[in-house]
């Protein structure tokens, strides 16, 4: 089995799209059911989905309680670093500088897209020396 894709509620779809595409990611696909306009978003394994209701009266307000992050893998350091340059100039706020998790045996960041959900850039430390 693999993840096949994961859906965020989105406040502005255009904007949402432009903090991932910066990223790398690109526009795979899309479709509008009830109203509900559904952008799918990919990287080099898998989906985001977008997901923006222009008559939603709810606010979009991710917590860390109950969904922690998203982990997003890339190959090295560098990749970490770049990834959070992007993301910081396409809009993003940087929530932890990138940094060793010696018991993860990783090189991670974190940071927050523009609706506030955290995305954990990751690389592999016996990749990333």
């Amino acid at each position: 089995m693999e993840l096949s894709h994961v859906a965020m509620w989105v406040t502005d779809l255009e904007r949402s799209l432009e903090f991932y595409e910066a990223l790398g990611f690109e526009r795979a696909w899309s479709f509008t059911a009830d109203g509900v306009e559904n952008v799918y978003v990919r990287g080099d394994s898998g989906e985001l989905q977008l997901r923006h209701d222009p008559d939603r009266t709810t606010p979009i307000a991710p917590t860390r309680a109950d969904i922690d992050h998203v982990a997003l893998g890339v190959d090295t350091v560098e990749d970490v670093e770049t990834a959070v340059k992007r993301s910081r100039d396409a809009g993003g706020s940087v929530i932890a500088d990138p940094h060793t998790v010696e018991p993860a045996d990783a090189y991670a960041a974190f940071v927050e897209d523009p609706d506030g959900y955290t995305l954990e850039f990751v690389s592999p430390l016996e990749e990333a020396q």
